[in-house]
This record gives structure tokens, C-alpha cells and sequence, in this order.
């Protein structure tokens, strides 16, 4: 048998078993999202604009996450557009309040995934 042909007889189990203990080690792995961790975006979540004065938003599952009210503000006097944030929640209502003389113009809501 010629040299290469040889090797080629050789490597080729060798490989094959590399091959096998790479995916078995893959395979044997399942972990459910509750063992690692996992964490969510928030979900079941609505946001108005209840006056003038902001935005109020709200999620009913965070879902290990967490989310904050977003308002668009708009100045009374220059009619500029203002962008606000509203604290960062897991429970509860979060409030974003519009600046000095602007007034809510849209409501949203921001969502993450850590908390």
C-alpha cells in the first residue's frame, strides 16, 4: 500500500471519531430557559397619553425584563419635539413626564431585556 493511501486510511477514522464526540457533546446538553436564566422582553404592555403632563405605560408580564413610558413632548411656544423617558420598570406603572411649557404628543413604550 503506497504512503498516501496510508494516511488517507488512517486519518479518515480519526476524523470521523473527532467528529462524533464533538456533536455528542453538543447533543447531550439541553437545558431548559428556567435553568439558564433566560431572560425575556416584557409582554402584555399598553401606554397612553392621560393629560398634557406626560405619558403613563404599563406591561402585565415582565417576562425578567423590564420597560419605561416614552413620551414626544411638544413646546407650547417654539413647537420643538422633545423625546423623555420614563423610569425603568418590572412592576407597576412608569411615568414620562414632558419638560417646562410642552405638552404630550404621542405615547410609547420602550422594552428590554435585562432588568
Amino acid at each position: 500500500m503506497p504512503k498516501s493511501t496510508r494516511i488517507r486510511t488512517l486519518a479518515a477514522p480519526a476524523a470521523g471519531l473527532m467528529l462524533a464526540s464533538i456533536l455528542s457533546l453538543g447533543a447531550g446538553s439541553t437545558a431548559s430557559a428556567a435553568e439558564a436564566g433566560a431572560q425575556a422582553r416584557p409582554t402584555g404592555c399598553s401606554y397612553e397619553v392621560p393629560g398634557d403632563w406626560g405619558t403613563v405605560a404599563r406591561c402585565t408580564n415582565a417576562n425578567g425584563g423590564s420597560y419605561a413610558a416614552h413620551a414626544i413632548c411638544k413646546d407650547r411656544e417654539t413647537g420643538k419635539l422633545t423625546s423623555h423617558l420614563g423610569g425603568w420598570r418590572q412592576t407597576g406603572f412608569s411615568y414620562a413626564y414632558c419638560q417646562g411649557n410642552s405638552v404630550a404628543q404621542s405615547a410609547g413604550i420602550m422594552t428590554r431585556v435585562t432588568p
